[in-house]
């Protein structure tokens, strides 16, 4: 089972399985909220295992509409994962991709999808193997 945890490590998870969709977003939110787009991991949430420390919440608006709820670390500040009340996300958490430990785990995450295209930074060019995505659809 992937492991993961937070910077100063009082967060530790693991999860089972694969994620159903591994995205990198380039919306406005995950680009303030991660500092540049976020290589996100869909997980349902009953495969996810909080194994120590404890998490709090933020509740935002995301430009789509949706509220969006980010779980942070409480001692650290680093963002573990994210939740979504669109249907799409209904009983999945979406993990930061950067929180998984294990290199091997890590290197097998390379995004389906790419999301939110239009703002993604001209310095970046897209990923020639993913799909090009206008928003979540």
């Amino acid at each position: 089972m992937p492991t993961g945890s937070c910077l100063c490590q009082t967060v530790r998870y693991q999860y089972e399985g694969s994620p159903v969709k591994k995205a990198l977003c380039h919306c406005l939110t995950c680009r303030k909220l991660c500092g540049s787009a976020s290589t996100n991991l869909l997980i349902p949430a009953d495969k996810f295992h909080l194994k120590s420390g404890s998490l709090k919440n933020h509740h935002v608006d995301h430009e789509s509409g949706m509220q969006l709820t980010t779980a942070f670390c409480d001692t650290c500040g680093v963002q573990v994962y994210k939740t979504g009340d669109r249907p799409e996300f209904e009983g999945m958490i979406i993990l930061n991709a950067g929180t998984v430990d294990d290199a091997a785990s890590y290197n097998k995450m390379a995004p389906d999808a790419e999301l939110y295209m239009k703002h993604r930074a001209e310095w970046r060019p897209p990923l020639a193997y993913a799909a090009q995505k206008k928003t979540f659809d």
